[in-house]
């Protein structure tokens, strides 16, 4: 849809706000006075419903998305308080054709929404409770606030404030961090992210973590990224106490086999710069490997596994699989999944992995294997529930075989 015609339509449902209670000025080098679209494109951008770019102009002919147009349509949605019944009927009918990129959006406007058009602020909560039987336990309260910006067609911004609260009220848990922080856009073909991003190859296994550096994805049904940077949580691979961050060389690959399954690998390299004997007789650097598969087994159940090692001494492989049914949506009231794993994790196998209560009470010197169950569900737009349970017991020989039962429980919150 052309933006002059996207002016005009908005025009015709909003005269009642941009056009009587002010003589609008024209901002745009690119809209002469003469032209056809000058009046209402200036009266719906003195009233804050339409804007262009950063150049001073408005690019009249340049194709829009259907979220750009859903953009527009929330601006006259905050305004339309002054407008009349008709022009509401208009604005009502645009909100339901949009719904879909509205919601996805999650566009919130107000009268002072200066920059809604090229900043979005999105947010979630998460309350977990964990628990074992070996008495650690933790009450925590996650909460984060995403921020989308646009720089121009090509680069996006995206910062992610994170606060963690302790509930139980002990001290040196609290915190806040800017725990993403990146910019993201087209070089030679490559989609490039620079800057504090989340770096999670495939199922997550063997790396579910922070990278500070850069990633570069290629291609579409052969996907590909290459990765550099160093890790940002200092207990990766540190199963010893050690706290240094580690550089981290990658590259991981996804293949489309078909429309119900995929094949993925991957490769990283872990090295301490500044210690010769950080990984004990194995030297400064550790290097991984990993491959896994995900499919459907019908539309409502999937099957995922990975297997992994890693280039260690002794306590090298880790693997899993995962039976899954259905999956909590939280956009769709009463939808649930539920979900059974077996998982293979040796202490040297794995630098951070994705599993929460990945290890039993002995921590990763021991390694863990058992398995897991949980359930998830969406009692109400925005809100999953999920609780889980884990039965494992230590590799090692030498911690017994005292099992380590654990729970959780947590309700996240969208916003």
């Amino acid at each position: 849809m052309k933006k002059k015609l996207v002016a005009s339509l908005a025009a015709a449902m909003v005269l009642g706000v941009a056009g009587t209670s002010f003589a609008a000025t024209n901002p745009f080098t690119d809209v002469p006075a003469k032209h056809w679209s000058y009046d209402a494109v200036t009266k719906l951008a003195s009233a804050g419903i339409v804007d262009g770019y950063g150049d001073g102009t408005f690019k009249g002919d340049k194709t829009i998305s259907r979220y750009e147009m859903a953009q527009i349509v929330a601006k006259a949605m905050a305004h339309s308080d002054k407008a009349t019944a008709e022009q509401k009927a208009s604005i009502d009918k645009l909100s339901v054709e949009f719904a879909d990129e509205l919601e996805g959006l999650n566009v919130r406007v107000t009268k002072l929404e200066k920059n809604s058009s090229t900043v979005k602020v999105t947010g979630e909560a998460r309350l977990r409770y964990e628990d074992t039987d070996k008495d650690v336990d933790s009450w925590k309260l996650r909460t984060r606030l995403h921020l989308d910006g646009s720089i121009n067609d090509n680069w996006s911004y995206y910062g992610r404030l994170q606060a963690v609260n302790n509930l139980k009220g002990e001290t040196g848990d609290d915190r806040v961090t800017m725990d993403n922080v990146y910019v993201k856009g087209q070089i030679a073909g490559a989609t490039a992210t620079v800057g504090r991003f989340d770096y999670f190859l495939n199922n997550g296994l063997m790396i579910d973590s922070t990278l500070n550096g850069v990633n570069l994805e290629f291609g579409n049904v052969l996907k590909a990224n290459v990765f550099y940077g160093k890790d940002n949580n200092a207990d990766a691979d540190a199963p010893f106490g050690m706290t240094d961050r580690l550089t981290v060389t990658g590259a991981g690959l996804n293949y489309a086999t078909s429309k119900a399954t995929s094949i993925n690998g991957g490769y990283y390299q872990f090295e301490n710069k500044d210690k010769a004997t950080y990984f004990g007789t194995d030297g400064d650097k550790r290097k991984v490997w990993e491959a896994g598969v995900a499919t459907k087994l019908g539309s409502n159940v999937s099957l995922t596994g990975s297997y992994g090692q890693s280039d260690a001494d002794t306590e090298d492989t880790a693997y899993y699989a995962e039976l899954g049914y259905k999956g909590a949506n939280k956009n769709k009231v009463g939808s649930y999944g539920a979900w059974v794993n077996y998982r293979h994790l040796e202490a040297n196998a794995a630098p951070k992995t994705t599993f929460d209560g990945a290890y039993t009470s002995y921590k990763q010197v021991v390694g863990a294997k058992g398995y897991e169950v949980g359930f998830n569900y969406t009692p109400m737009l925005n809100t999953v529930l999920r609780v889980k349970y884990a039965d494992l017991k230590p590799i090692l020989e030498t911690a017994g075989t005292d099992k380590t039962k654990f729970y959780q429980a947590q309700v996240e919150f969208f916003f």
